[in-house]
């Protein structure tokens, strides 16, 4: 009997050690998996692309960033909202000298570059030869300060300076020198960026739209804006945030975890509270599945259109609350005391079907910056990247639409829609506050201004298109991933050859 016993007790132990043995091999496959799964790999390539970008571009480089970062630093100090210089004309506050002259010192150089000479001639930072020397002056509390005008800054909410703010006031308080404060508020807002974008790649892990989220999030245009100090930042990531999450419920078949369920409506909250006009994509939440929800049809169009009223009110407050300043904006442009927003809504509420001439001239007018502005052109000093990246780009944009999860003509039409009409917003806002009264097209229209819209449009098209892109797995990873990492490669390096 006691023989017995030794004998059972050593086979359990004989399997114990066989079936232990195994789970010790698997462990690290495990590892190996999650550590190269595309969530992680993605947000590796995002944080060094956007922390390359932070480190080589100059302050001041960015488009309107001085104006930024005067709004960053003004958040930085607790004032949640922009002083009234002139009522409906400017809008600022109190900066450091010593802040206005770094900052300055940047933007001119930057303006300069632009006709300073083919690229193998520039030398754009030599146009600014004291931007070290501003840079290291050190910010006291009684460090003289004098008032600025950002009107245009003034217009968003303060959450989309929340990040740079955060970073700009840790520097202060570690004692770092005018560029440490600065670069630091660049990081910060920069790595806002990253979280939100791999956020939205986490959501998307098993789904096919997953390229599309990360070749948007990931262009040259999109990287360079998280490298600076700007409301499009935040509103950016938070718009990708956002249709990513859609997307991703869009699979649900069975209820879909609170997790994810929550960062949509987060999502939604963020990019109403850093741009008011991206209000417009929340009809996407419409396109969520009952399933997801866990809800009856009915009831979950109700839970819908509850969660779709309270965001867009708070976007309603927030638009509200800034146009005076917005009206304000207008003496940005030359001959702004010939524009009138109120007049020019006058003429197009009289004449509704002029808007269709002024969006048809103004894509005329713009169309084909818009091209380069929303991939390849970076920098207020306007650095472009060779053409033919912008064709590759172009074209893994579009195989990435074509290969989404499959065709769904109802949310596809949603999609297109959303995006449709958000362009024509962009330029109909534009042109009431940005353009002469009777203008024939809208003024100040930027390709960047696109770069949320590009996965709605995107993944519209795919899922109403009767046609689909067919990829494996593999050969999906390496061309997605090729062009893309490939396109920041030359960005960054184009981009220090031209600057330094």
């Amino acid at each position: 009997m006691h023989q017995h016993e030794l004998d059972e007790s050593d086979t359990t132990e004989a399997s114990t050690a066989s079936s232990t043995e195994p789970e010790r091999q698997r462990r690290p496959r495990r590892v190996l998996r999650a550590v190269l799964s595309f969530p992680v790999l993605f947000t590796l390539v995002a944080s060094l692309f956007v922390g390359v970008f932070v480190a080589v571009v100059p302050a001041g480089f960015g488009l309107d960033e001085m104006h930024h970062t005067f709004r960053a630093w003004q958040v930085s100090r607790g004032q949640l909202e922009v002083d009234t210089i002139t009522p409906k004309l400017q809008y600022g506050g109190q900066i450091p000298t010593a802040l206005v002259d770094y900052e300055l010192e940047g933007t001119d150089a930057s303006n300069a570059g632009r006709t300073s000479g083919q690229f193998w001639q520039r030398h754009d930072v030599a146009l600014g030869p004291d931007l070290e020397r501003f840079g290291a002056v050190h910010l006291r509390p009684d460090s003289p300060t004098e008032l600025e005008d950002f009107t245009n800054a003034g217009a968003s909410s303060f959450v989309a300076y929340a990040p740079a703010a955060l970073g700009m006031r840790v520097g202060t308080v570690l004692g770092l020198d005018v560029a440490g404060v600065v670069l630091l508020g660049k990081a910060a807002s920069g790595l806002a960026y990253v979280v939100l974008v791999s956020a939205a790649a986490f959501a998307l892990r098993r789904s096919r739209w997953r390229w599309l989220v990360a070749v948007v999030a990931l262009l040259p245009q999109s990287v360079f804006q998280a490298s600076i100090i700007t409301a499009d930042t935040l509103s950016n990531g938070a718009a990708l945030l956002l249709v990513g999450t859609v997307l991703a419920l869009r699979r649900s078949t069975v209820r879909a975890s609170w997790p994810l369920l929550a960062l949509t409506v987060v999502a939604a909250f963020g990019v109403v509270s850093t741009k008011p006009t991206y209000v417009l994509l929340l009809p996407l939440l419409f396109t969520v599945p009952a399933a997801a929800l866990g809800l009856r049809r009915w009831w979950a169009l109700a839970v819908e259109a509850a969660v779709f009223l309270v965001v867009a009110g708070v976007g309603a407050a927030l638009s509200s609350g800034a146009s005076a300043i917005a009206d304000a904006i207008r003496t940005q442009v030359p001959d702004w005391p010939s524009v009138d927003r109120h007049l020019q809504l006058a003429g197009l509420l009289s004449h509704p079907l002029d808007i269709v001439g002024v969006v048809m001239r103004t894509v005329v007018q713009y169309g084909s910056s818009w091209v380069e502005g929303s991939i390849t052109m970076l920098g207020t000093n306007s650095v472009f990247i060779p053409q033919p990246i912008a064709v590759a780009l172009i074209v893994v944009l579009v195989l990435a639409a074509l290969r989404g999860d499959g065709r769904a003509p109802l949310a596809g039409t949603v999609f297109v829609l959303v995006a449709a009409v958000s362009f024509v917003a962009v330029i109909t806002t534009l042109y009431l506050t940005f353009s002469t009264v009777g203008a024939p097209n809208a003024n100040g229209v930027q390709g960047r201004y696109w770069l949320p819209l590009f996965v709605p449009l995107g993944a519209g098209l795919g899922m109403l298109l009767p046609m689909q892109v067919r990829m494996t797995e593999r050969a999906a990873a390496i061309t997605f991933s090729g062009v893309t990492i490939g396109s920041l490669v030359v960005a960054a390096v184009t981009w220090v050859w031209v600057v330094y």
